[in-house]
Parts: structure tokens; C-alpha cells; sequence
């Protein structure tokens, strides 16, 4: 099991222990469940460091879980690219994939041309594109190449020219740029979880806000994620999407095209907001999304299946795919 060294310590001994109640955890006791001789491997600033402990244990898999290389989400292609020059095999997205799904305003030209409806949007690295006439009339801003909700808050929601300016160069100044200003759908969040190739379609989650205060969230942000006692106050839930059979057999041609389209392994999750006349808007692809157990609330895993079936699952597919 491949981890940001982030993630845990080396106990006396030398063996990396992943940090009590994290992701890492969760996975490796799944893991350990059927394999027994699972070992973890952190990949920390000394990538040599790296390269000799997988070449020392020469495993049959990689499970990957890494999300970044040295704070830079932006280069966690890159990992996988390396266990390819390795000749390893692993788990999950190939590194065409992940830049793919990583640049939010690429994914969504790509997804556009298969005939999905994706919100309208532009980018920009610190100020509105010259060519700009008119914008809808509400925009999310939000990194362009961001991830798990990372600066997206209530004043990621703009409404005039000046709002929009402010946040754009807000976003800019931390390092958070460039962004991508996206219309915003109003409606139900969606999410589908894949697993397999050829992907396998899990019962799409819908993120419920049970509040009805004019100051209540109106769409996902990084406190929902979170903050639990935010999404307390807030009434958050999740829960398996009510959806008529002709719109979920809609969501699952859809999600099919758009894990083949963008280049997704083994598993994902897609992102999606439904209107309240029915139409579906791709918004964006995880292509390694959290995998505890309580991503959607007490033991609901993505589609809320078994989190130890869940994990053997993913191994298995990647085994029949290499």
C-alpha cells in the first residue's frame, strides 16, 4: 500500500503505521483481511528513498493511495507514472487519467463532447478574460486544478462583476490559482461510484441539506466535507438518490462514457448536479476518491456498500486488468 508520508510514522522498528482512524487505516485493515502480507510504503521528498523500498519488496500490487508529491496535488500523476517505469502493477488511475480529471475545465470540454451537459465556464489566473461579455448570473469559483472541495466556501458563490473580481484574485494571491468560474446549477448534488473494468455503475448518493435557513449551504463546500459539527448544524445527510428509471438508466450511460472517456481504472466517482426539471450537469471526476468508511455518513462508502468488499473489490479489478 503506496501512502503520502504524511499520512503516519515509522514505529521503533522501521515499519510505517498509517495514522490511527485515517483512510490509510481503514484500507489496510480491508487489505490485511485477504492479504495478509500487505506492507506500507510512504512516499515521502526522497523519491530514491522511495524506488529502493518497492524495489526491496518487489510486490505483486500496488495499492495506491498517494494524492500529492511533496504538498503538490498537482504532480500525483506523477507517482503513477513512476510505478509504470518500475513495471509495478497498481491500483486505480493511470497518469493520462489523472491529469485529465485534475484539470476541472479540460474534464469538462472532454465530457461536453459526448454529449453530457456540463455548466458553462472560464478560467483565469487573476483577472476576467478580456473577450468577456456577459457571465450567468450566478458563477462558483473554484481552483482549477483543486481537489476535495479545497478553497470552496459560501463566498465561492459571486454575483456581480466586483464579487467575481475579488474572489478570482482572492483564490490567485494564496496560490490557489488559476480557477475556473462556473456557472451555477441549481438542484440536487449527485454523486456515482464506479468500480471495475468495464465499470460497474453503483446506486447513485445524493447529499441531502436538511436545513431550510435562508443562510444554509446551497452546494457542497470544504466545512460540509469536514467540519461534522458544521454539517450538524446544517442538517447534512446523504442517501441513496430517489431517481425515476429512464433518468438513472440516463446517469448510468453517462457515467459509463465519461470513466471510459476520461481515461478512469478500476474505480472513481463522479460528480454531477440534477435540475429540478431533470437534466443532468457533469461537474467533475474523483479518480481516487475517499475511501473510509464514513464518506457518506455512518459505514456508507461511496455507493454504501461493504467497505472491506469495496477495497478486495478494487484489488481484483486491477488484478484482471494487468
Amino acid at each position: 500500500m503506496l501512502v503520502d508520508a504524511e499520512t503516519g510514522h515509522r514505529n521503533r522498528s522501521g515499519r510505517f503505521v498509517p495514522d490511527r482512524g485515517s483512510v490509510e487505516a481503514y484500507v489496510l485493515k480491508a487489505l490485511r483481511s485477504r492479504y495478509r502480507d500487505t506492507a506500507v510504503v510512504p512516499f515521502g521528498p526522497d523519491v530514491y528513498e522511495t524506488i529502493a523500498e518497492l524495489r526491496r519488496l518487489a510486490p505483486q500490487m500496488v495499492f495506491n493511495l498517494t494524492e500529492w508529491l511533496d504538498g503538490d496535488r498537482r504532480l500525483d500523476y506523477a507517482i503513477a507514472a513512476l510505478l509504470e517505469v518500475l513495471k509495478l502493477r497498481y491500483t486505480g488511475t493511470g497518469p493520462l487519467g489523472l491529469q485529465l480529471c485534475r484539470d476541472k475545465a479540460l474534464s469538462k470540454q472532454i465530457v461536453g463532447q459526448l454529449g453530457v451537459a456540463v455548466p458553462r465556464y472560464f478560467t483565469s489566473s487573476g483577472r476576467l478574460p478580456g473577450h468577456l461579455r456577459e457571465w450567468p448570473s450566478l458563477l462558483l469559483v473554484k481552483p482549477q486544478f483543486g481537489d476535495g472541495s479545497d478553497a470552496i466556501s459560501k463566498f465561492s458563490l459571486v454575483e456581480t462583476s466586483n464579487e467575481l473580481r475579488n474572489r478570482i484574485r482572492t483564490l490567485c494571491r494564496r496560490g490557489n490559482g488559476p480557477v475556473i468560474c462556473e456557472e451555477f446549477i441549481p438542484g440536487r448534488d449527485i454523486y456515482v461510484a464506479l468500480v471495475g473494468n468495464p465499470a460497474r455503475v453503483l446506486p447513485p448518493i445524493e447529499m441531502v441539506i436538511g436545513s431550510k435557513h435562508p443562510a444554509a449551504p446551497r452546494f457542497a463546500t470544504y466545512r460540509i466535507k469536514n467540519d461534522d459539527r458544521y454539517a450538524g448544524r446544517w442538517r447534512i445527510r446523504y442517501r441513496r438518490a430517489t431517481l425515476g428509471k429512464p433518468l438513472l438508466s440516463n446517469i448510468t450511460a453517462a457515467s459509463r462514457k465519461i470513466f471510459d472517456a476520461l481515461g478512469l481504472r478500476d474505480y472513481a466517482r463522479l460528480d454531477f448536479r440534477l435540475t429540478p426539471d431533470d437534466q443532468l450537469f457533469f461537474i467533475e471526476a474523483n479518480p481516487n476518491p475517499d475511501l473510509s468508511p464514513h464518506t457518506f455518513g455512518s459505514n456508507a462508502c461511496l455507493a454504501g456498500v461493504d467497505h472491506a468488499g469495496l477495497i478486495l473489490s478494487i484489488v481484483a479489478a486491477a488484478r484482471r486488468r494487468c
